[in-house]
């Protein structure tokens, strides 16, 4: 035998001892195993090739080798052998003198012969391989392929910066951990391998228990070794490895900042933005949580409305505003009781829900001492505001058993109380709800008065001293198709609320406009008309044009059309009252300052705007006669009047001796029940004759 044949399977040999070391290090089977069958048969290849023939035997390993090699190399160990096969024939066809060697004393035609039946084997059992086992082997290859894919995607989890993934043996071994764990949980890299799961945080031992088997969006606050408070959500998944032993993957997710955001979500919709105190969602939510907690409790619902707060927001600004509400909602939180719940409802307006078994007598005394709180001044840029508050309460269970018709009965306690009596307080009574009822059907119908024609002008007379008629003050009046005659104190301040009053305003303008102009046709150019805008007219873009439309519609000049506006309007925006005002000037049309010293008191107004006439609110006008700070007022605001150049109108003379005193004082023009009470403009005209 040749030595290269005999260095060959000594090489051979000697790589089937490094497989079996191989295999033992690397624990391998199926690599190893194909290594083994492929050195085996390459040594029985050369023997039976280069060193003898075939015989019966051999065809035994010719039909079983080729299976296993094609089981574990697939079609390349097919081909291997195959081509090793024909290499022999080859071989000794082309030296036949080798032959010699042989053991079967050189029978060249049995040699080849074998051979030949040798290839003819080893293609069949290819072609058999491939119509029966190369599916087969193809799903194999799949699977390996999925298998090689799904590591690859479990290593991409594994690294993922985005979670933590903790991968811990059935005795809560932490066997794998990735690198967001160790930053997540505030360890050092590596730290955590082969440390015990309950190092993870407080408790973890039992919040990470590896014995149930699937957890899915699990979320917990838990702290850190070192103290840190953490919001988590975390899945939890059993899984299985080759030989059967158990292991649990833990994928953990910090969500501390979602969680702080939804907190701060929850806090925005569940407390105002101004004052920090609870909302009107949290309002409610607290009387059903009161509610459901306790169905044989008794507790009230206190509404409170601030008296003064809209003027103070009109004339000093919305900052000054929110200083009020401020300060409100603090003397609140301070003053009420343990138990008690106050909130903010909306604008001017808050609630007080009563500790569970409060007394009515001790809801009395509650609500008194915070409207003597209440009452105290309020100071914003060292100006003084009081505003003062009215209360209406309900009480549960008595007066309704849901939360938002004890909020409405409460309400309704509370507007009826404000309608009669400012600063006071009252419990709710049946007949409440009828109040509120009419106001929410009057704002609703007030909205079809003007296209119903229930909107009509009635004039009140201005004379001189001598009683001598100079003009007329436009007084708008709603007859209802219900209720009949509705009082302007009525109905006036629900139109601003809706903001009705604007196209009641220029409605308003139209007719008096309308009435001037018949009067101007009778030959009384000497006659003025008065007319009212409110604060929501005169803070608007359009009055301006609206005033201009009106005038050229009619055909008239502007000055004999007078526009009174309260105090209040013209504090809710100076410079722009003034920019109107100014162009209003230009068109002739003068402007009075109404009820005049009841609400902005201030004289620095008065030298930035236009104005021409200063009109004495009532108020003063009816003590002149026996109150002598009454008289000094209105002497003050005559004299002060005077010296700007302004004419000074009084308004609410209503006896004989009032209009003495004030001709006897020097006002200018005169205005009242006792001259003359509002008339149509029919019976208007005859006032000329």
């Amino acid at each position: 035998m040749a030595p290269w044949i005999n260095i060959s399977q000594a090489i051979g040999v000697a790589i089937i001892v490094l497989n079996l070391a191989i295999y033992y290090r690397k624990q391998n089977v199926p690599f190893a195993a194909g290594i083994l069958l492929f050195c085996m048969f390459a040594i029985h290849m050369v023997n039976v090739t280069f060193a003898g023939g075939i015989d019966t035997v051999h065809y035994a390993w010719i039909f079983i080798f080729p299976v296993l090699a094609g089981g574990t190399m697939a079609w390349r160990g097919q081909l291997f052998f195959w081509f090793i096969c024909m290499l022999g024939t080859i071989y000794y066809y082309i030296w036949p003198e080798q032959m010699a060697e042989l053991p079967y004393e050189g029978d060249l035609e049995y040699t080849l012969a074998t051979r030949l039946v040798c290839i003819t084997i080893f293609s069949l059992v290819m072609l058999t391989y491939h119509f029966t086992l190369r599916e087969k082997m193809d799903h194999v290859h799949k699977a390996l392929k999925l298998a090689t894919f799904e590591g690859d995607l479990f290593a991409g989890v594994f690294n993922s910066r985005a979670q933590s993934v903790i991968l811990v043996d059935s005795n809560g071994t932490i066997e794998r951990a990735n690198a967001t764990t160790h930053t997540t949980f505030s360890f050092n890299d590596s730290h955590l391998i082969g440390q015990h799961i309950g190092i993870l945080c407080e408790h973890a031992d039992r919040l990470f228990d590896t014995n149930r088997q699937h957890l899915s969006g699990q979320e917990l606050e838990i702290k850190t070794h070192k103290g840190n408070s953490l919001w988590i959500e975390f899945t939890s998944i059993e899984v299985e490895d080759e030989i059967g032993k158990r292991h649990t993957l833990l994928t953990i997710e910090d969500i501390s900042q979602r969680k702080r955001f939804e907190s701060k979500l929850s806090h925005l919709a569940h407390f105002d933005h101004l004052t920090n105190i609870p909302n009107r969602l949290m309002i409610q939510d607290k009387i059903k949580e009161m509610i459901e907690e306790d169905t044989t409790a008794s507790f009230y619902v206190i509404f409170i409305d601030l008296d003064k707060f809209k003027d103070i927001n009109d004339m000093l600004g919305h900052e000054a505003g929110d200083k009020v509400l401020l300060e409100v909602a603090s003397r609140l939180q301070t003053n009420i009781r343990s138990g008690d719940f106050i909130g903010r409802f909306g604008g001017d307006e808050f609630i007080l829900l009563t500790r569970s078994a409060t007394t009515e007598e001790e809801t009395k005394q509650l609500i008194k001492s915070l409207q003597k709180i209440l009452a105290l001044p309020i100071y914003y840029e060292k100006t003084e505001s009081v505003v003062g508050s009215t209360a209406g309460i309900s009480s549960y269970p008595t007066d309704g058993q849901a939360g938002n018709d004890l909020i409405r009965k409460a309400d309704a306690a509370m507007y009826r109380t404000k309608k009669n009596h400012k600063g006071a307080f009252s419990f709710y009574n049946v007949q409440y709800d009828a109040d509120l009822q009419r106001k929410l059907h009057l704002n609703s119908a007030l909205r079809n008065a003007i296209s119903n024609n229930e909107l009509s002008l009635l004039f009140q007379p201005i004379f001189d001293h001598h009683q001598q008629l100079l003009g007329a003050e436009a007084l708008v009046r709603w007859k209802h198709g219900e209720y009949g005659a509705i009082s302007p104190d009525e109905f006036i301040p629900i139109s601003e609320e809706n903001g009705q009053i604007i196209e009641i305003g220029l409605w308003v303008l139209d007719q008096a406009c309308q009435v001037l102009k018949e009067w101007q046709d009778e030959g009384r150019f000497d006659l003025t008309m008065s007319v009212n805008i409110s604060y929501r007219q005169i803070v608007g873009t359009t009055l301006v044009t609206s005033i201009e439309n009106a005038l050229k519609k009619h055909a008239l000049k502007g000055d004999k059309l007078i526009l009174e506006l309260t105090e209040r309007v013209i504090a809710e925006d100076l410079d722009l009252v003034n920019q109107n005002l100014t162009l209003l000037t230009a068109m002739g049309v003068r402007c009075a300052v109404d009820d005049f010293g009841i609400a902005y008191s201030s004289l620095n107004y008065l030298q930035k705007v236009d104005f021409d006439i200063l009109k004495i609110d009532r108020s003063f006008v009816d003590g002149i006669v026996d109150d002598e700070d009454s008289l000094n007022l209105c002497k003050g605001i005559l004299s002060m009047a005077h010296s700007l150049g302004l004419l000074v109108t009084a308004e609410g003379i209503e006896t004989e001796a009032q209009f003495n005193l004030l001709c006897s004082l020097g006002i200018d023009k005169y205005q009242g029940f006792h001259l003359a009470r509002p008339i149509e403009r029919r019976k208007f005209s005859e006032l000329f004759t």
